[in-house]
Order: C-alpha cells, then structure tokens, then sequence
C-alpha cells in the first residue's frame, strides 16, 4: 500500500466482500434456489383438474412449436413440471410461437390463451433462476390479439369451416328432436388424406421393430381417430388379440360416458398389433408397459430400429407422424389431427350417423359429428 496516502482502502476490499458473505445472504440464495424448484409444483398443486390439463396441452403445443422449427429440447418437453426445460427460451421465442399457430390457423382465441399459460410458466421460470429476468420482462410484455385485432387477422385468413350450422338431432333417452343453431369459429385447417396414402403409411416399410412401430402408430389414427394424447396413454394390456378390440382411455372427455371406449380393432390394426406384441414388444414390459414404444435410431444399413423400454410422449408422437407424412411425400404437415379428420370423413362417407360418429370418436357435441356427416352427399353415402 502506498504509504503517502495513509487514508486509501485497499483495491480489494469489495472483492473480499463479495467472495465472503453474509450468513444471512447465503441462507437466501440457497433458500431462493430450493423455491425455484418447488415453485412449478405449489402452483400445480393450488389449480384445479381441469386447469392442469388445459395448460398441459398448451405446452405440449408450446414443445411441438420447437421441435417444428428445428430446435433441440436438450433439457426436455415438460414444460409444466421440469422448470429447467424452459432454459433458454426468448421472448423472440415466445412470439414466434404466437405467429407459428397463426400459421397453422387455429383460432384467435386459442392462441391468446395459450400465450396466457406461457406467460405463467416462463414467469415462474425467472423465479427459478432458469430465465434471465431482463428477458422475463420482456415476455411478459407479449400481448394478445383484441378483438378487433383478431377480427383483422381473420380477415386476411382462409375459414377453413363454415361460418353457421343447423341442424336436428335425437339426443338419447328424448321422445323428439331437437334443432340447433351454432356458429363454427375454429381455424385449424386440417389436411385430407388420399385413400393410397393412408394405405402406404398403415404398412410396414421395413422388416425393423421400428417400422413396424410406425405402421401400428398410423393404425390407431388413421383407422381408429385417436388423438395423440390417448395413444400416448396407451398400454399393451389395452390390446385383446383375442376379442379383437382394444380398451382405452380418453382424458380429454373425462367424466362422460366416452371416458372409457372400446373398438373392434379393424383388420390391418389387428394383424399389426399381433405380429408387434408377439413378435417384437419387449416380454419384461408386458403387461402394463407402454403400447407404442421409442426406439433407437434406423441405420441406412437396415441396422437399428429397436424398441426400448420407454413410450412416445404426445409431443414425439407428433414429431413422428409429421416425419412420416413428410417421408411419405405430402407437400404440406401432417399431424394427428389430419389422420383423424381422415378417418372422420371416410366413416362419414361410409354411411356412419351422427351417434356413431360420436361414440366411434368421444365427441360430447353432435355439432361435431355434423360437420363430417353435412360434408357428404346423402345419396352417395354407403354402408361399409
């Protein structure tokens, strides 16, 4: 120390307090540190059912957004339980989202809701330590479409469903029917597929667990409508090979009479699932392991292609399909949701009525059935 200048603090001084503190201070980092991780999970726990689930499928989306546009989840899908998964996401990120489902016409009020649940969640990701709070601010700055801005939008948008629908309809245990009125407002715009196609997709392209795996995914949604939640959810003991009918699970209408359903398994399903389950499917996971199963990378050698213990989330089963749709040669995205309008519109054509198509599907809402049975010719419809 320059001893001319009696009175100066040493150079460092703020060093030594930084590198040495408080009692006090460090019991608060590390106190920050542990309710950043429990955070996720109080708020969960102060939500209802229902809100859990909504904000679950508007995640998932937000993860399927990711993975359309080319980006790596290194720390994982789960956006709602694992705040470590939201490491790295930007507000940029965050309206790219916004704009990405207007791209994929779903409606505005769909978009404004599940830029809402991201908001919560990335808010919660700042607490966590996991977002930088200077970019928090700036998502939550993000804002959703008004009214008359949303009006705006769907005026420069093709309506990809009619406007207004009515309708008679017999609901059951009524003496008479009832007419009913409704106006459509859904924007998702789902792709058709041709007869050829859907045939190529339900068959194996190789002799691999993996393609085969593939072959009995594109099954379920093409011949049997399921959404990609409840294939998800799907376990090997939901499969009787012996009955031919598969039992399972849908959490989207849970507390109706559609929350457990039953199919007969049609023929090429059937003939699938026998070879996967008897052939292919790990014996150590039976009987309670999940149906459709991840599996290692194919090589070009034909090498590879294993089932392993683990099932396909409904995030990579989406990532899956459109990987398919996209080997197969369609020009546009497929998803889930195209294979079940697919299906939707053939049993349409095939002569099948509105309870059916309900049952068949777990619609709640006879509206929906309407669209597919209206979409068809009577005189051109046949039983199958």
């Amino acid at each position: 120390m320059d001893k001319s200048a009696p009175n100066q603090k040493p150079a460092n001084l703020s060093s030594l307090q930084i590198s040495n503190p408080s009692p006090l201070e460090v019991a608060g980092q590390i106190a920050n540190r542990v309710a950043g991780q429990s955070i996720f999970r109080r708020y969960l726990n102060e939500k209802s059912a229902n809100t859990i689930k909504r904000h679950a499928r508007d995640l998932e989306l937000f993860a399927e957004y990711l993975l359309d546009i080319g980006l790596e989840l290194e720390n994982g899908a789960d956006f709602q339980t694992n705040p470590d998964a939201w490491r790295g996401v930007t507000w940029g990120i965050v309206e790219g989202f916004v704009q990405w489902q207007l791209g994929e016409n779903y409606a505005i009020s769909s978009v404004n809701a599940r830029l809402s649940t991201v908001k919560v969640y990335a808010g919660m990701a700042v607490k966590a330590g996991v977002i930088p709070r200077e970019e928090g601010l700036l998502i939550q700055t993000i804002k959703g479409y008004s009214r008359s801005g949303g009006l705006n939008v769907d005026e420069q948008r093709e309506q990809t469903r009619i406007d207004e629908v009515t309708y008679a309809y017999k609901p059951e245990n009524r003496r008479r029917s009832v007419v009913v009125t409704r106006r459509s407002t859904k924007k998702r715009k789902a792709t058709l597929l041709d007869e050829a196609t859907a045939v190529a997709l339900k068959q194996p392209a190789n002799e691999s667990p993996q393609a085969y795996r593939d072959a009995l995914l594109m099954c379920l949604l093409l011949d049997h409508g399921l959404r990609a939640s409840e294939v998800a959810l799907l376990k090997a003991s939901d499969m009787d090979l012996a009955a031919g009918e598969m039992r399972f699970y849908r959490p989207k209408v849970k507390g109706t009479d559609h929350e457990w359903t039953t199919h007969k398994l049609t023929a090429q399903t059937h003939k699938i699932v026998s070879h996967y389950l008897e052939r292919l499917y790990p014996p150590t996971l039976h009987p309670d392991g999940p149906l459709v199963l991840a599996t290692t990378r194919l090589l070009k050698n034909g090498q590879g292609g294993q089932l392993q213990t683990e099932g396909l989330n409904r995030v990579r089963i989406s990532e899956r399909v459109a990987y398919l749709g996209k080997k197969s040669g369609l020009p546009e995205k497929l998803s889930a949701h195209d294979c079940r309008h697919t299906c939707a519109t053939k049993m349409a054509r095939l002569g099948y009525g509105i309870d059916e198509l309900m049952a068949w599907f777990g619609w709640t809402s006879a509206q929906t059935a309407m669209r597919y049975v209206t979409a068809v010719d009577v005189k051109e419809r046949y039983k199958g």
